[in-house]
């Protein structure tokens, strides 16, 4: 793996350039085409992957719906629950939204590569606790919010994780469709086109070429709160 390629990433902030060099001798690059699975749910789990380009969605299905858990871009992990719990099955699947190419840390190297280098240890652990927090956020959102707020909530999530500052306004660094947000909240298509179409009547939000851009943050905060 290219060191420099590397150090942008945001996992590698704390790493020094020995630490750097050390972990990179672990990892290989892959490369995925859009639309296809890296792995599905149930496959035996053997390698942890960090995005260096493109995006990633992590999802399940449920009698043939569609419920997306995570979307991950440049400097996420993932795939490390089936190499810590014991199981070795994948529990979700992850596809590719965006051409992507990844990082990849078998698990022979991963053990070794954490016997050696506590500073992983410790971005993983911080990586499943911000994660198992999500979890926690999400069952709570699907069983005391309407949908109405899961949609606002969920942009306000989007913004904060994926937001660029433009002129006093966010602009969401994804391109997400309709079926993509309704996904995400677990509701149709129909609704969230719906709430945008209204957000938008209210010079909230603008959604320009799959991009929404949110022009008044506090606004749609309210809209949360006032639940």
């Amino acid at each position: 793996m290219n060191v420099e390629r590397l150090k942008s990433l945001s996992f590698f902030d704390d790493f020094t350039t020995s630490d750097m060099e050390h972990t990179s001798q672990y990892m290989s690059e892959k490369r995925y085409d859009q639309n296809s699975f890296i792995f599905m749910e149930g496959d035996i789990g053997d390698e942890l992957y960090i995005v260096l380009s493109g995006t990633v969605e992590i999802n399940r299905f449920d009698n043939g719906k569609k419920f997306v858990l995570s979307t991950l871009q440049e400097g996420d992990v993932f795939g490390e629950m089936s190499l810590f719990d014991g199981s070795e099955c994948r529990s979700a699947n992850a596809e590719v939204v965006d051409k992507a190419v990844l990082a990849a840390i078998e698990r022979r190297n991963l053990q070794g590569l954490l016997e050696t280098n506590p500073g992983v240890t410790y971005k993983l652990l911080t990586i499943l606790i911000k994660r198992l927090r999500r979890a926690n956020d999400r069952i709570h959102d699907i069983t005391f919010l309407d949908v109405r707020t899961r949609i606002y909530k969920q942009l306000l999530c989007l913004a904060e994780e994926y937001g660029i500052t433009l002129n006093q306004t966010i602009m969401i660094n994804l391109r997400l469709t309709q079926q993509q947000i309704a996904d995400m909240v677990g509701c149709t298509r129909e609704m969230v086109s719906k709430v945008l179409t209204e957000l938008q009547a209210d010079h909230i939000i603008v959604v320009n070429k799959k991009r929404i851009i949110v022009k008044n943050k506090h606004l749609l905060s309210d809209k949360v709160t006032s639940f």
